[in-house]
């Protein structure tokens, strides 16, 4: 009996630890997505970051693909980062590979102009045609 009530005690005290970690944790998320262009050309692959503006809250990123992104963020406004890359010249023979360059100017992502706020009860879909 005394064996009994120990792996009973410590099922409930497995629950009570794991108990915790299940279902929905975090922030409330909301979907954005978009487009975004360079020079007039959808980006083929790269990229989209929103940064808070409250630096206490993690950023939300997402894959650009075929020029569209598609992914969930939190709400509040937000410095957007945009960054890809191409390849650049030829097939390294010891790495076996092609480099790669960025492409997207700075003001785009390091040192980024763009802003945008995710609405908890609104659309989030939004457009960047970005230029040289």
């Amino acid at each position: 009996m005394a064996m009994e009530r120990c792996v009973a005690f410590g099922a409930v005290g497995l629950l009570v630890l794991l108990g915790p970690g299940c279902g929905p944790s975090g922030p409330k998320t909301y979907p954005v997505s978009g487009t975004v262009t360079f020079n007039g050309e959808k980006i083929p692959k790269g990229h989209i970051v929103f940064v808070p503006v409250d630096e206490s809250i993690a950023p939300d990123a997402g894959e650009i693909v075929d020029g569209r992104f598609d992914f969930r963020a939190k709400a509040g406004k937000k410095e957007v980062r945009i960054s890809a890359d191409r390849e650049v010249g030829e097939m390294d023979p010891v790495m076996h590979t092609i480099p790669r360059q960025s492409y997207i100017p700075s003001k785009y992502n390091v040192e980024s102009v763009l802003e945008r706020e995710v609405v908890p009860d609104g659309d989030n879909t939004f457009t960047f045609e970005l230029e040289e």
